[in-house]
Order: C-alpha cells, then sequence, then structure tokens
C-alpha cells in the first residue's frame, strides 16, 4: 500500500471518522481506522459496533491495499503535520506504516485489516433521499431532548416516525420533549430508534452536504445515512418510544407571546442565581410582561421583565434554567408562546408566525413554593 493525500484533507477525514473509535475497547482492532487505498481515492472507516463512519477523499495511490491503524495517534500525528502532501507507505509485512510530510517521518504500528469488522449489507430497496440541510435543522432542534443516561434505553434515542404526513422527529428524557417533523419526506408508515450520540455525529457529516439518503439494513436493526462522500452506520434501539401525542397538552390556561432572543438572554442570566441542581427561575405572565425571578441563599436574586403579550389568566410557573435554556436555542422564530394550565403542568413552547407548523417542545415545571409565594 502506497498512497500519497493532501494533509488537510486526510486530517479532517481521520477528525470525522476517528470520533467513533473508542479509546479502550475489549477488542483491540476498534481503536483502530482502517484506510483503504484504491487508484485515486482512500477510504477511512471506524466503529465501536454499534456506531460507525466511512469516509472517502481522493488520493493518489500508487499501490493499492488496505491496512488498520491506531485512530488516536494517527489523528493527532497527522494534525500536527504541515499543510504539504502526505504519503504512506506499508512496510515490513504489513507491521509497520511510513508517515511522511515535509520533514516529518514516522513509523507507526499496524493491526491485520482482515480483524477489522465489515459493516452490514445495505437494504437498496428501502431508501428515502433527503435534504441534507432540513435534517440537520431539525436533529438540532430535537436532539438535546433526549436522556443521557442508559436506565431507559429507549430515550437515549431519536424517534424516527414515518407516515402519511412526513418524516416525524423527537426526543424525550421525561423531563422535556421535542418534536419536529418534515412534511416533505414522506415513506411507508415505520417507527426508528436511532441513538441520539449516532444524531450527533451526524449533524457533523451533513454539513457541508446538499442531500442525504437514508438506508435500512435487511435485518431492520440498523441504518445508514449517506452522502456523497461519507455514509453512517448506526445500529438501532429496540423497544418502544412512548406515545408522545399523549403528552402533548390540548388546553391552556395562560398563553405568553414573547421575543425569542429576550427571553434566551434573560433566562441565560437567571441560571447564575438560583439554588440546588435546578436553579429554578419563576416566569410570571402578566398582562403586558412576563417577569422572571431567580434566587438562592448563597446566589442572592435576580429580576427582569420583558415585554410580552397575555391572553388568558395571569400565571406563574417555575421552571429549571439549565433545561429551559437548552430548549430556547432550538426555535428559529423571532418569537414564542408558551402555554401552560396550571404551575404543574408541563409549559408548551411554540414557535409564533409558523401557522400551523407541528414542531413544539415542552417541559415540565418544578413545584417551588417560596418562589411561587415570593411572586405574590
Amino acid at each position: 500500500m502506497d498512497f500519497t493525500v493532501d494533509q488537510a484533507s486526510f486530517a479532517r477525514a481521520l477528525r470525522l471518522a476517528g470520533r467513533v473509535a473508542p479509546a479502550k475497547s475489549s477488542l483491540p482492532i476498534l481503536q483502530s481506522i482502517l484506510l483503504e487505498g484504491e487508484f485515486g481515492r482512500l477510504t477511512l472507516t471506524a466503529t465501536d459496533l454499534e456506531l460507525g463512519v466511512s469516509t472517502t477523499l481522493a488520493a493518489r495511490v500508487d499501490t493499492p491495499g488496505r491496512t488498520a491503524i491506531p485512530a488516536r495517534l494517527l489523528a493527532d500525528y497527522v494534525a500536527q503535520l504541515p499543510v504539504e502532501p502526505l504519503r504512506l507507505v506499508l512496510e515490513g509485512a504489513h507491521k509497520r506504516v511510513r508517515v511522511s510530510c515535509g520533514r516529518f517521518v514516522a513509523n507507526l504500528a499496524a493491526s491485520d485489516p482482515e480483524e477489522f469488522p465489515a459493516f452490514p449489507p445495505i437494504d437498496e430497496s428501502h431508501s428515502l433521499d433527503l435534504d441534507a440541510n432540513r435534517l440537520r435543522d431539525a436533529l438540532e432542534r430535537v436532539i438535546f431532548a433526549a436522556a443521557r443516561d442508559d436506565s431507559r434505553p429507549v430515550l437515549t434515542a431519536v424517534l424516527f416516525d414515518f407516515g402519511p404526513n412526513g418524516l416525524t422527529l423527537a426526543a424525550a428524557d421525561g423531563l422535556r420533549l421535542a418534536r419536529v417533523r418534515l412534511p416533505e419526506a414522506t415513506g411507508d408508515p415505520r417507527q426508528l430508534l436511532v441513538p441520539a450520540r449516532a444524531m450527533a455525529e451526524c449533524v457533523r457529516l451533513l454539513s457541508g452536504a446538499d442531500a442525504v439518503r437514508l438506508l435500512a439494513t435487511p435485518d431492520a436493526r440498523g441504518i445508514y445515512l449517506a452522502t456523497k462522500d461519507t455514509r453512517l452506520f448506526a445500529r438501532l434501539v429496540e423497544g418502544r418510544f412512548p406515545d408522545i401525542e399523549r403528552v402533548i397538552p390540548q388546553n391552556w390556561r395562560t398563553r405568553v407571546t414573547v421575543e425569542t432572543a429576550s427571553l434566551r438572554q434573560t433566562v441565560r442570566v437567571a441560571g447564575l442565581f438560583g439554588g440546588g441542581d435546578a436553579r429554578p427561575v419563576l416566569l410570571d405572565a402578566a398582562p403586558g410582561q412576563l417577569r422572571l425571578l431567580a434566587r438562592g441563599d448563597q446566589t442572592g436574586e435576580a429580576k427582569s421583565e420583558l415585554p410580552a403579550t397575555l391572553e388568558g389568566e395571569p400565571q406563574a410557573v417555575a421552571l429549571n434554567t439549565r433545561l429551559l435554556a437548552d430548549l430556547l436555542e432550538a426555535p428559529r422564530s423571532s418569537h414564542l408562546e408558551l402555554n401552560w394550565t396550571t404551575p404543574r403542568t408541563p409549559v408548551m413552547v411554540r414557535e409564533v408566525g409558523e401557522a400551523g407548523s407541528p414542531d413544539l417542545w415542552i417541559i415540565m415545571p418544578l413545584v417551588d413554593p417560596a418562589l411561587l409565594r415570593e411572586a405574590a
């Protein structure tokens, strides 16, 4: 194996694929990145068996071949090299790889590429073409709501719900829920639970891409998302996602409309105050304004007032500032509607000016009588 490649392009490909290679594994080969050189191109592949990324870039391949090199070491080394042509040559009965770039030369240990696990096959009969920008934007608007711990595996996934109304993406962690729909992405009715970690990598993969194709594996246990030069494999989470329609409030007693940017800034400021891990902020809706209050025994207190339009009853609700701040990064419109029924029922957030849009976010309230009494 003997190839020459642009250092900057090689470094970018290593960053993209190498992120999924585990730092430690019971299978040492998974800590490596597979390099496969064919005439005119080089393919890099990394996997932890649950998630895998394969990306291809242009290269001058004088001798085709394949090898596996420790992913972190190779990525860190190449990142420090000058922006010059980089040459990689497999030597010594495939035990060493010579990497040279400018005045830098290194010999890296190589592993048998035959030990590297192959990706599952692709079922070409079930595919869907999507706009990459639309999918990336939708994923960014829901991923944050997925659970971080594995106590309920289905909540660590992003729901892909295909139906006659399009593709619905949803995530929930028990304290908040996000739902975004792509009405143009119609397909056969089915639900897929894709790990949120995989979808976070997908967001990076889609940067700069125009189109992405979603494909399934024949056993229906995994999916691929493929762009022109890169494909991501994710093993699906088994289980049934909660019925999100049952969680979405159908009625409200208080609706307040407020400027998105101002609310984001005010909630971030409120997050500096308050007590405990939740650092609650009180949202007190009154005619013409939304008052925010955060206070803690060790931090003091902060009060703010935002111009707002109130419909229904004046009412207050206490929310977790960290969870609310994350949620407020998702909407794109200039103004938001916040609806709730009582201080103990979920708060629903929707974008103003998106008439008929199914996109919404829900956050569960905190019960903090001290803050409620202070506001009263």
